[in-house]
Parts: C-alpha cells; sequence; structure tokens
C-alpha cells in the first residue's frame, strides 16, 4: 500500500532520468536500468543548433560525491555565471511578482519537487512482501539514517509507514538550492508530507513552509501551478512570467496535465515491493529494490542524473551575455529533449498501433527522434515485443 494518492494510471511513462543500481555498499555496474532517455543523461558540452551564439551549457557532476569528476564546461559555465552582477539581470516586460524578480536577480529559478517515487519511496509496515521479510525489513523497529530508512507513524494513520528515502538525495538538495527556489507538492495528506520534508529538511533551509499536500490541491488527483505560486486564491492565476520560471520534478505526468512543458519526468524509485505492485509495469520492475537487495547509485542514480539535467535548464535559461537570459525555462527544457534522441530513427515493429497517435511515438518525437513503421537502412534502433522481432 502506497501513501500516495497520485493517479496509478501511469503504468506506460517513459522517464526522462535514469539511474543505476548497486548492492547495498558495493557498485554493480552491470546492474544499470538506464533507458534510451538515459543520453540525455550523459550528454555534454554539446551546443543547440538554433544557438550557436550562447555559451556552453553545463552538464554538471552529480554533486558532493562526483565534484572530483565535474566536466570543465560546469565550471566555466558557472564562472561565466558569476561575473554577471545581481542588479544586471534584466527582468521581463510581463508582470513580475516580487519574490519573481527577487528570485532572477540572484540567478534562481522555481523548482517544485514530488515526494513519492521521487524524492523516497514509502509503504505500510504491514504490507511487507515475503522476500522484504527475509531480507530483514520486518525487524525495522527505530530508524536506520545509514540505510536511509525511518519509520514514520501518526495518530491520524491508521498503521506506521517505512519510508527510504532516494540515494544521494541529501545531495541533491544541497546542490538545487543553489540554483532554485524549492518547493514540495504531493499528492499524500497534509501529515505525511510535513514527515517526511522533515526527514528531507529538518532545519527547514530548503523548502520552509512552502510544502503543499493533497490537503492544498484543488483536484485530489492533479496538481496546479496556481497553488504553488502562491496566488491570493487558487482560483487565481499565477503569471505567465511565473510559470516560464517553474521547473518541475515529477515522475507522474498525468498530474500536471498543462504543465507538462516545465516537466522532468523522473524515473520512479521503486524501493518497496507494495510500490513495484501498485505502480510499476512488468517490464519496469518484477521486484522491487528491497526485494533485490541493491538500490541505486549515489554517484550516477537518478537524482544525480536530474541534478546534471537540472544545471543544464539553469544554465541554458541564465546564458544570456550582459545579464539577459531565456525569456521561458520550457523552451530551455524543450531544447534539452530534443537532444534525448537526436539522429536516432526507432522504429516500432508491431510494438504500438501503426502511426503518430500513439503517446510512445509522440514522446520519441518529442525527444527528438524519427518514427519508423518498420525496420530499414536508416533505423538506428528497434522498439519490440520480443528481441528476436524484425
Amino acid at each position: 500500500m502506497d501513501p500516495s494518492a497520485a493517479a496509478a494510471a501511469a503504468d506506460d511513462d517513459y522517464h526522462a532520468t535514469t539511474g543505476s543500481m548497486e548492492p547495498q555498499g558495493e557498485e554493480d555496474n552491470g546492474a544499470s536500468t538506464r533507458g534510451v532517455a538515459g543520453r540525455l543523461l550523459a550528454w555534454r558540452g554539446r551546443k543547440e543548433e538554433d544557438d550557436d551564439d550562447a555559451e556552453e551549457d553545463s552538464g554538471g557532476g552529480s554533486g558532493a560525491d562526483a565534484d572530483a569528476d565535474a566536466d570543465e564546461d560546469d565550471a566555466a559555465s558557472a564562472a561565466s555565471l558569476d561575473t554577471i552582477s545581481n542588479d544586471s539581470i534584466l527582468l521581463p516586460p510581463e508582470p513580475t511578482s516580487a519574490n519573481l524578480a527577487s528570485l532572477l536577480r540572484a540567478r534562481k529559478l522555481i523548482l517544485v519537487v514530488d515526494l513519492d517515487h521521487t524524492l523516497g519511496n514509502s509503504t505500510a509496515d504491514y504490507d511487507l512482501s515475503f522476500m522484504e521479510y527475509a531480507n530483514g525489513l520486518a525487524e525495522l523497529i527505530t530508524d536506520d539514517p545509514g540505510r536511509g530508512l525511518f519509520i514514520l507513524d501518526h495518530a491520524n494513520w491508521s498503521s506506521a509507514f517505512i519510508t527510504k528515502l532516494r540515494p544521494f538525495v541529501h545531495g541533491f538538495l544541497r546542490e538545487a538550492s543553489a540554483m532554485f527556489e524549492m518547493h514540495v507538492y504531493t499528492l499524500g495528506d497534509r501529515d505525511y508530507a510535513a514527515a517526511v520534508a522533515r526527514l528531507l529538511d529538518p532545519d527547514g533551509v530548503y523548502f520552509g513552509e512552502r510544502i503543499v499536500s493533497r490537503d492544498e490541491s484543488p483536484q485530489p488527483d492533479r496538481k496546479s501551478l496556481d497553488v504553488v505560486l502562491g496566488s491570493a486564491s487558487a482560483s487565481a492565476s499565477a503569471s505567465a512570467a511565473e510559470r516560464a520560471a517553474v521547473v518541475i520534478l515529477d515522475d507522474t505526468a498525468q498530474v500536471w496535465e498543462g504543465n507538462s512543458d516545465n516537466l522532468i519526468e523522473m524515473e520512479r524509485y521503486h524501493y518497496f515491493a507494495s510500490s513495484c505492485r501498485d505502480f510499476g509495469s512488468p517490464w519496469e520492475c518484477t521486484y522491487s529494490l528491497s526485494e533485490r537487495g541493491v538500490d541505486e547509485s549515489e554517484r550516477d542514480g537518478a537524482l544525480a542524473a536530474a541534478l546534471r539535467v537540472l544545471r543544464r535548464v539553469h544554465a541554458g535559461f541564465f546564458a544570456g551575455g550582459g545579464g539577459s537570459f531565456v525569456a521561458d525555462v520550457r523552451e530551455v527544457i524543450r531544447r534539452t529533449r530534443r537532444e534525448v534522441l537526436r539522429g536516432c530513427t526507432v522504429a516500432f515493429t508491431r510494438a504500438i498501433a501503426s502511426g503518430d497517435h500513439h503517446p510512445m511515438w509522440r514522446r520519441a518525437e518529442q525527444l527528438g527522434a524519427t518514427c519508423a513503421d518498420d525496420v530499414g537502412p536508416e533505423v538506428t534502433h528497434v522498439v519490440a515485443t520480443k528481441p528476436t522481432t524484425f
């Protein structure tokens, strides 16, 4: 039983970030789960074709544990941005809130992050699988910070939860907070949101009071930027300038209807068996990470990869000389997406219905691919129902 009330009908999502798995305490390069979208995360230093004069965007490293291996273009990008004084940032002509103006002068954007399956994973303490019992999870009677495992309980809940924080989550929050004002938005209830936020941000330095739960959301299965951006009421619309400065990091695209251009879709974190059962797909996770006795890599996992993408988006937004910036972060995200499968021709051989109306086909095109119904000499990738299908 998963505490999140996010829509469960997301089994066929493609995710914009992927991560490697490693046995707990030991690296295992052979357990990689990188998909076609992983090329976005490994991509470095490639200039946009339509922006030849812009400075190189930075792919960045994975954070505190990976700083020694950060690419040289990260340092070049950061140095270039640091030469721009706060007062020289040119604000957009659209109506801009005082908070947004202050953020832009500080070269910051707004980041909205989900909790469940994005920054962590939770399960009811009675909902462990046989394999999880065999692996000793049922014996957890107190917090185990070394493994990122915590027990959450509340008088309003029918049972306690075991919560697993995603590897590298603290480094991710620390690094991202330098580039973004961060907000939490979860479709779990208020008590659950507050409990997990305390694990992630015990001193309130990252989120503060900027936490939105299902209780504050206008719809129980949808999320709204109007709530995030602090409109006087849920019915008031955030300005175009505010929406153009928001990046969303979430594992479920469906809940952000109307805001997909702001979204960087995360690979779901299926640590517990109940998560695989309720939110996974047959090709995504037959067994959960806890059942397999592995976890994502701190250095190369999904959050480290997401941080690299966020660095690229941030650098792309503020890449203009003289303190100017791209008017809309959504355009930076679109350009970055198109690099994932640029130069690739993907053939869907009886895996989906023919034509560009299928979500898989459209997603591949959004990621820069050319799509085909059948295999030909120009095809670089094949999507099929069986490995022998050609």
